[in-house]
C-alpha cells in the first residue's frame, strides 16, 4: 500500500472543532466534516438549542458521532480556552479547527457616520475573538504529537500537528462603502492567516482561510421574507446565484483536511467568481 490516507477526506479518529456551529456556514462545515468521516467534534456557539439542534441531526446521520458542545463568547478569552480545553479533556487532542463565529456590520454606515461602539463590536469578535481562537488552538497544537498524514510520506507519517481554516470574505479582498468595520476585520483575519501560516509551518501547523462571496445564509432567507431584493446583487455574479453554505463548507473542510497537507497561507475566495469579475 503506497500511502495510508483513506479516501475519505478526514480522517475518524481526528477531532474536529468549529465556532459559529448553530447555524449558517458553521453549522454546514460541520455537517460537511461528518459526511467526510469525521466522528468527534466540538462544537461551539452562543445559543445551546442550536448546538443540540446540530448535534442531534449530525448524529442520526452517523450514530457514532461523539460531540463536545461549548456555549460561549469567542470575543472572550475565558469562554475560548475552556472551549478548547472542554474539547481536549474529553478527546484528547483537537485537529481540525474551523472558525466561523462573526457578525456583520449594523447599521451599514460610511466612517464619519459610525459610532466608535458599533466599530468595536465587530472588531472584537470577527478579529480579536478570531485571534483568541486562533491562540488557543496554536498553543494545543503545540501541546500535542503529529497526527495528520501528508503525501510526501510514502508510508503516511504523521508529520501535522493540526490544521486551522479561517472564514474571512470577499470584503477582505474587495471594498463594500457602507460596511463599516466588517472589512477591515475581515481583512484583519487575512493577516492573521498569513503570518501564523508562515510562523507555525515548521511547528507542523497549517493556516489557511475561505473568503465566502455572497452564500445564501439563514440570515439572507429572514431578509427576503422581510422584504430585501437581492435580485440587482446576483446579476453581479458570474454564476448568477448565491453559493450554498455547503459548497463553501466543502472548500473549508478540503483545506482543513490532509488532502490540501501542502496548502498553507492561502485566501480561497468561494464567490461564483464575483471577485475576479470585480477586478475586470
Amino acid at each position: 500500500m503506497p500511502n495510508a490516507i483513506s479516501m475519505s477526506l478526514v480522517h475518524p479518529a481526528m477531532v474536529g472543532l468549529v465556532t459559529g456551529a448553530a447555524s449558517g456556514i458553521g453549522r454546514a462545515c460541520a455537517k460537511i466534516l461528518v459526511e467526510e468521516g469525521c466522528t468527534r467534534l466540538v462544537l461551539s456557539d452562543l445559543t445551546g438549542s442550536g448546538l443540540e439542534e446540530i448535534s442531534n441531526e449530525l448524529k442520526n446521520t452517523e450514530p457514532s458521532v461523539e460531540t463536545v458542545l461549548f456555549v460561549g463568547d469567542m470575543s472572550k478569552e475565558v469562554d475560548v480556552n475552556q472551549m478548547v480545553e472542554a474539547g481536549v479533556a474529553r478527546f484528547g487532542a483537537i485537529h481540525y479547527c474551523i472558525n466561523s463565529a462573526g457578525v456583520t456590520s449594523k447599521p451599514r454606515l460610511r466612517t464619519h457616520e459610525l459610532e466608535t461602539e458599533a466599530f468595536d463590536r465587530v472588531i472584537n469578535i470577527n478579529l480579536r475573538g478570531l485571534w483568541l481562537c486562533e491562540r488557543a488552538q496554536i498553543r494545543q497544537f503545540l501541546k500535542q504529537a503529529p497526527a495528520l498524514k501528508t503525501r510526501n510520506h510514502a508510508e503516511g507519517i504523521a508529520t501535522q500537528r493540526g490544521t486551522i481554516v479561517n472564514i474571512s470574505s470577499i470584503f477582505g479582498i474587495t471594498a463594500h462603502a457602507t460596511a463599516g468595520a466588517y472589512p477591515a476585520s475581515k481583512s484583519g483575519v487575512l493577516g492573521l492567516t498569513r503570518t501564523d501560516a508562515v510562523a507555525y509551518a515548521q511547528d507542523g501547523i497549517r493556516v489557511n482561510a475561505i473568503c465566502p462571496g455572497f452564500i445564501n445564509t439563514p440570515l439572507v432567507e429572514k431578509a427576503k421574507a422581510a422584504g430585501a431584493d437581492y435580485n440587482k446583487l446576483v446579476s453581479l455574479i458570474p454564476f448568477r446565484r448565491m453559493g450554498t453554505a455547503e459548497e463553501l463548507a466543502e472548500a473549508a473542510v478540503w483545506l482543513a483536511s490532509e488532502r490540501a497537507s501542502y496548502v498553507s497561507g492561502v485566501e480561497l475566495p468561494v464567490d461564483g467568481a464575483w471577485v475576479r469579475a470585480c477586478n475586470t
